[in-house]
């Protein structure tokens, strides 16, 4: 029953009441077509057809078993036909859950081409900045920064990043410059955060000679918004440990300065993540390869220049 081959040959010589018709019009020899209803019987347990030297006759079994052959096959063409209408014309809804500061970067870009090539999709955008359920909130992909801790989730690279220090010249002026990377723990921190996360400390490394530091921060501002710390920063209210793709034109600008360059964020993959399912729809493995290529190419693009 695992080869349809043997099905489809079945099916054949019912149509045809014939070995060798059926054998020409799928062009194999009638030793081949016999050699398979033999295979297909012993598989079922049952006669299929009985035979005499002029003529076979389909048995009640095989003609029962014909009809939901027939049927079974009908269904697994059209669903071959759907699958092949939807290489050619994507359709459907795509939930993602990002966070603000890759959907402002990337993703709400990346959407908005993908829609004017596929208009008959559509999107639902959760922008929590917190990890979400997949699986109960009905999500297709994710974007998540990191490692993951769920071994169910299927994960793709879109890029790597690292996050660097920044602060307006207006708080720059204000304070005194930090020289030292535990000059930070006097300074105002704006600190990413939720309950159940509440970190005191940022983890930097330095690009010169790889020595790696925990530093307390003062925490002045939090908030579990990328880009309402962007925000913050971007207004002077202290220093921020941001994307560098999310602040770049900023530097460029010169509304943000990068402090204490050669301090960064240890470098950590984004990845989009989807259920581990065994079938994937069309359009949800169109859309992440789109969107790995989209990713790629703009971070190409841009100029990293504080």
């Amino acid at each position: 029953m695992k080869n349809l081959d043997d099905l489809e040959a079945f099916v054949r010589v019912v149509d045809s009441s014939d070995f060798s018709s059926a054998a020409r019009s799928l062009n194999v020899t009638a030793g081949a077509i016999s050699k398979q209803i033999k295979r297909l019987e012993d598989s079922l347990g049952v006669t299929l057809f009985e035979r005499s030297t002029r003529r076979i006759r389909v048995t009640d079994e095989g003609m029962q078993i014909y009809e939901c052959v027939k049927r079974g096959l009908s269904s697994i063409s059209e669903a071959y036909s759907i699958a092949e209408q939807g290489r050619k014309h994507l359709s459907g809804n795509i939930a993602i859950s990002s966070p603000s500061t890759f959907n402002d970067c990337f993703l709400i870009e990346a959407i908005g081409h993908f829609k004017q090539k596929h208009p008959e999709i559509s999107f639902y955008l959760d922008s929590s900045n917190r990890v979400v359920d997949i699986y109960s909130d009905g999500i297709d992909l994710a974007i998540r920064s990191g490692q993951l801790s769920d071994s169910q989730l299927v994960a793709r690279k879109l890029l790597e990043q690292h996050r660097v220090l920044v602060c307006s010249p207006t708080y720059l002026a204000q304070i005194t410059p930090p020289t030292h990377i535990q000059d930070l723990c006097a300074l105002d921190g704006l600190v990413f955060a939720y309950p159940g996360y509440n970190s005191a400390f940022w983890t930097l490394k330095n690009a010169e000679n790889g020595e790696v530091q925990r530093v307390p921060i003062n925490k002045s501002m939090s908030a579990d918004d990328g880009m309402a710390l962007l925000q913050w920063a971007l207004q002077g209210h202290g220093i921020a440990l941001r994307e560098s793709w999310s602040v770049q034109k900023h530097f460029i600008s010169g509304e943000l300065i990068n402090i204490l360059p050669q301090w960064q964020e240890p470098i950590s993959p984004i990845q989009i993540v989807r259920p581990g399912r065994n079938t994937v729809p069309i359009r949800i493995s169109v859309f992440s390869k789109f969107l790995i290529e989209f990713c790629q190419n703009k971070i190409n693009d841009l100029e990293y220049s504080p």
